[in-house]
């Protein structure tokens, strides 16, 4: 039994039963988000949202990329991200997170026709981007890179705190809780059996010869038995 425990076959199964568990988890919490009423972003008032509110709407102006994610593999690369700032309420911006390829392309088209209109070059942008998404706390370094990029368009310290924010929206499709969850659900199962399974085995090997030696030890004793004298041999 101890060597069950202390094999690589254990250490895999574990590995399924804690994915299974982190894959519930969050196909959970995607579910209960997407039963969520979602803020209007077009109406939504400075300071107004919070960390874990579900937000949807139009964006139409945004003022360029504050942050590029990459995600490696083994040294490769096998997605990038990026943050755009974006306008919400009268005067306060907010970060919003895209990877989807076709919506960065619209993105970057709408800061182009963004800065037009700045320029006085357009009366209004031409590109509309419809999002929904969840709201998120920067880290420390992200909220540094935001920082940085405001400060670069003009913005002091005080205006940044003033009408900065360390929140940003993260885009997503919010109908994949369910999927995820059973996908969780198929990988614990999958462990606990490759677990439980060869614990029965070994119980029932452990049983078997004492099983065995007690049958060869009555057999013995009943064969003894036959040859026992009678009273009547002392006659």
């Amino acid at each position: 039994m101890k060597n069950l425990f202390k094999s690589r076959f254990f250490k895999i199964t574990l590995i399924l039963l804690v994915l299974g568990i982190v894959c519930f988890c969050l196909g959970l919490s995607d579910f209960i988000d997407s039963r969520k009423t979602p803020i209007d972003y077009n109406t939504a008032a400075d300071g107004s949202l919070k960390k874990g509110d579900i937000v949807e709407g139009d964006i139409y102006y945004n003022y360029g990329v504050y942050e590029t994610i990459t995600t490696k593999e083994n040294g490769r690369t096998t997605g990038t991200s990026y943050r755009y700032v974006i306008p919400i309420g009268e005067n306060s911006y907010v970060g919003i997170h895209v990877n989807d390829d076709s919506t960065v392309d619209q993105m970057d088209k709408m800061t182009d026709e963004t800065y037009d209109v700045m320029d006085g070059k357009a009366d209004s942008t031409q590109t509309t981007v419809h999002f929904k998404g969840k709201v998120m706390k920067m880290t420390s370094e992200d909220y540094g890179y935001f920082k940085d990029f405001m400060k670069s368009g003009g913005f002091s310290e005080d205006e940044i705190s003033q009408y900065g924010s360390e929140l940003y929206i993260q885009i997503r499709p919010m109908n994949q809780g369910p999927g995820i969850m059973i996908f969780g659900l198929v990988l614990f199962l999958a462990g606990a059996a490759l677990i439980i399974v060869p614990i029965i085995q070994a119980k029932k090997s452990s049983v078997q010869p004492q099983a065995t030696y007690n049958q060869s030890f009555n057999d013995a004793y009943n064969q003894d038995t036959t040859n026992v004298q009678g009273p009547e041999n002392f006659q």
